[in-house]
């Protein structure tokens, strides 16, 4: 159930931008309680898909675009989905979605609870890294994008920092031959390898994402946190990774 009839101008104004253009969006200013944001009332409604919020840029209309340029993408057949990641919103940057617990939906978004009538809906937190590449739940991220951006985002089993969606180098005989996943290396400069300790030939690589690796196999999960740098080797399946720096 949406909400229907509209107590007074502001209210009308949400409605009709909903039926003309499927989803209103509402900028909330920054001030001494907290950092400003956008979001958009509607979307779930029209497109089947969360609501979309983003906090802390400078300036309430640039948020309020980019809110409208996810619904248009949205619209468009693009599904974002929970730790996954975007490059096409801020120019430079990646951007990575992630879903908002419930718990902070009458803090934060009010007209879409109004216009839900309640909290039965989902919402996504588009979040934007520092220059660096690094977001705000990322210890070493820039204080002032950690400040800018509070992570509303429900408890989640994924270990790592990257998206789901991030590319990572690994072999076909891994992902078509079923040749064990022996060989991880996080490399200097961010990149992921999920090797099978038997081919360097550059036929054999292939490109997956992050999630279907983690997916194939669980066991990778253990190196979240591997260091930039770093390698970790097995000599199959049911031994326990061995870290080294890789020199």
């Amino acid at each position: 159930m949406v909400r229907t009839t509209a107590d007074d101008d502001f209210d009308r104004r949400v409605l009709e931008d909903i039926c003309t253009y499927g989803w209103h969006v509402v900028g909330i200013p920054a001030d001494d309680t907290g950092p400003g944001y956008a979001f958009s009332v509607g979307i779930y409604e029209t497109l089947n898909f969360p609501e979309v919020c983003i906090f802390g840029l400078p300036g309430v209309r640039m948020m309020m675009s980019l809110v409208n340029d996810i619904g248009t993408k949205v619209r468009s057949g693009e599904r974002m989905q929970d730790w996954f990641a975007c490059n096409e919103l801020l120019e430079g940057y990646i951007c990575i979605f992630r879903n908002v617990d419930r718990g902070h939906y009458s803090d934060y978004f009010g007209y879409a609870n109004w216009y839900h009538e309640g909290h039965d809906f989902p919402v996504l937190q588009c979040f934007w890294p520092d220059r660096a590449g690094r977001f705000p739940w990322e210890t070493e991220c820039a204080k002032a994008v950690r400040e800018a951006q509070p992570i509303l985002a429900t408890k989640s089993d994924w270990p790592f920092a990257d998206a789901k969606n991030t590319c990572v180098i690994t072999t076909r005989q891994i992902l078509s031959d079923g040749l064990p996943l022996l060989l991880v290396a996080h490399d200097e400069d961010g990149d992921w390898q999920f090797l099978c300790g038997t081919t360097n030939e550059a036929d054999d690589g292939c490109v997956a994402a992050l999630g279907c690796m983690v997916d194939l196999h669980p066991a990778v999960a253990e190196l979240a946190d591997l260091p930039l740098g770093w390698i970790a080797e097995r000599e199959s399946p049911n031994l326990p990774w061995v870290r080294s720096r890789n020199v």
